[in-house]
């Protein structure tokens, strides 16, 4: 994976709004938990905000792609 691959649409490879905010979001929670952890100050209400809302954002994009590839009720079966 190159790192433009973040930051960038798959098929056209223009700039993604949607990638580059949502990774911007991602890097500076990650950051804020890192910068808690070391400073003694992470609570639990931390723990599980952060990895409800990192790990439910990565699970709904699996959700999304296993929801748009599925084949619809309309279209012929394919052999």
């Amino acid at each position: 994976m190159r790192w433009s691959e973040l930051l960038t649409h798959a098929d056209s490879g223009r700039l993604s709004h949607t990638k580059l905010w949502a990774n911007i979001a991602s890097a500076s929670s990650t950051g804020m938990f890192i910068y808690q952890g070391i400073h003694d100050t992470l609570t639990s209400e931390t723990w599980l905000i952060y990895l409800g809302l990192v790990g439910g954002y990565a699970a709904a994009l699996r959700l999304i792609a296993a929801w748009r590839s599925r084949p619809r009720p309309q279209d012929p079966p394919t052999t």
